[in-house]
């Protein structure tokens, strides 16, 4: 994590899930400043680039900002309760931002660890398997990623694997699209940093005098900062999952899914799921032969 983003976090995000009204925590004031033109929301969002550049404020490390979600569920439950005995969880401190890839660009999972004091004594992330399910349907579906060992995916990329398994464009493809999606965002913005540096440049223009020619270096007032790379770890750090990453999250997902799906097909009509070979699925005429009735006494 590049220092800018550190300070980001340290500066920015901390304060707001850590504001306390006497003793107790005060829910970040993009869960409860709704205004018909800024819905509350779970998510911070970083500033417009366009009216950043407007402002003349050249410093990439302000277009490079990601979204952040604020995943707090201890505000919008009457009590959590510890997913093992029942009991009331207590708040633990905040962890480390998740960083999870998106579709064109990546965002952080901001949340509390939780302990059980008063009984089991278990500790539970924010985003754990067996806290996300005790949660309340609406509320659960509200979370935006699948998550591996120290990272994750949205769940638009985890759509998009679904997809392209189905239409033969693998884990390969799904990077190259990303990569290629990734990519573009990051150069946009750096058209658009650039362009905003040249119109500033133009317009201090000095006339050329006693038949001198003028150069670039002779009336720019002030320098700025290269915007960097895409993959520079300590300016834009952009970063697209491999294909091995993206082939082992589909293949998680599809273990988790395994029940729900053969629940489906167990409801499907025979001479629907006869249509798939791999099935091998026996008409009731051909069960009524006598091996076959034999071989099932």
């Amino acid at each position: 994590m590049p220092n800018w983003l550190y300070a980001y976090f340290r500066d920015t995000i901390e304060p707001m899930i850590k504001k306390k009204d006497g003793r107790n925590l005060v829910q970040p004031p993009a869960f409860t400043d709704a205004k018909s033109h800024a819905p509350s929301s779970f998510w911070i969002y970083p500033p417009e680039p366009t009216l950043v550049l407007r402002r003349q404020k050249f410093d990439p490390t302000i277009l490079y900002l990601p979204r952040v979600f604020l995943w707090l569920p201890h505000f919008f439950v009457k009590t959590l309760n510890c997913p093992k005995c029942r009991k009331p969880l207590e708040k633990n401190g905040a962890l480390r931002p998740r960083r999870i890839t998106d579709v064109d660009d990546t965002f952080y999972i901001v949340s509390w660890a939780y302990y059980c004091r008063q009984s089991c004594r278990a500790y539970f992330h924010g985003w754990s398997k067996p806290l996300l399910e005790s949660l309340p349907a609406y509320l659960r579906l509200a979370f935006p990623a699948t998550l591996s060992r120290m990272t994750g995916l949205s769940r638009n990329v985890m759509s998009l694997l679904r997809v392209g398994n189905q239409h033969k464009m693998g884990p390969s493809g799904v990077r190259a699209l990303l990569y290629e999606t990734h990519t573009l965002r990051f150069n946009v913005r750096l058209n658009q940093y650039g362009e905003a540096i040249f119109e500033l440049v133009q317009g201090h223009q000095l006339p050329e005098s006693d038949g001198a020619q003028s150069s670039l270096h002779s009336y720019i007032q002030e320098t700025y900062l290269p915007y960097g790379n895409f993959g520079d770890p300590q300016r834009n750090a952009g970063h697209v999952p491999s294909e091995h990453y993206l082939a082992e999250m589909m293949n998680k997902a599809i273990e988790e899914e395994e029940a729900e799906a053969n629940q489906h097909t167990a409801c499907l009509a025979l001479d629907q799921i006869s249509i798939d070979d791999s099935h091998k699925v026996r008409t009731l005429q051909e069960f009524d032969t006598p091996a076959i009735k034999n071989s099932h006494r």
